[in-house]
């Protein structure tokens, strides 16, 4: 019995499984790597959000990092309202013990209208080390490094 060509025939389908598997797995896994990368700031993605700002209530806004505050500004009439009535800070939420960006207006003829707060973030899930996010790219290129790797020698196999 030959058992040559059963062998042949095995790491030929566990080649293809791995293949499979590898580029099926490579898009989720690019998109987590970008998205815990990438540094949301400028105009453009500037958050607004409209609370009513309730003296002595915490908010919990969108993002992981707060990088700059744009403003507050009151929400019928668009007048901007001092920093003096309002803090904008990271904090851990309470919703998922995560860290976040909370807002908690303080005492001021502002409590209790509604406000706009605009401010520039880091989504949530971002890695804020530069040795973390370089890691975190070089997977993908290893990845892709792998199943090239896989393919090669079954292309050399079809042309030999």
């Amino acid at each position: 019995m030959n058992k040559k060509g059963q062998v042949g025939i095995g790491i030929l389908i566990t080649t293809a499984i791995a293949i499979i598997l590898g580029l099926v797995l490579l898009l989720p896994i690019s998109t987590n790597v970008e998205q815990a990368t990438r540094t949301e700031t400028g105009v453009i993605t500037a958050r607004n959000t409209t609370i009513t700002g309730t003296a002595g209530t915490t908010y919990e806004l969108t993002g992981q990092e707060l990088v700059t505050t744009l403003g507050v500004t009151n929400q019928s009439g668009g007048g901007v309202i001092p920093t003096t009535n309002y803090t904008l800070v990271e904090c851990v939420r309470t919703s998922d013990n995560l860290k976040g960006i909370c807002y908690r207006a303080l005492t001021g003829p502002w409590s209790g209208l509604g406000i706009n707060v605009s401010y520039t973030y880091y989504p949530n899930g971002y890695i804020d080390d530069a040795g973390g996010r370089s890691i975190a790219a070089i997977i993908i290129l290893l990845t892709a490094v792998v199943i090239a790797l896989l393919i090669i020698p079954h292309i050399r196999k079809e042309f030999d």
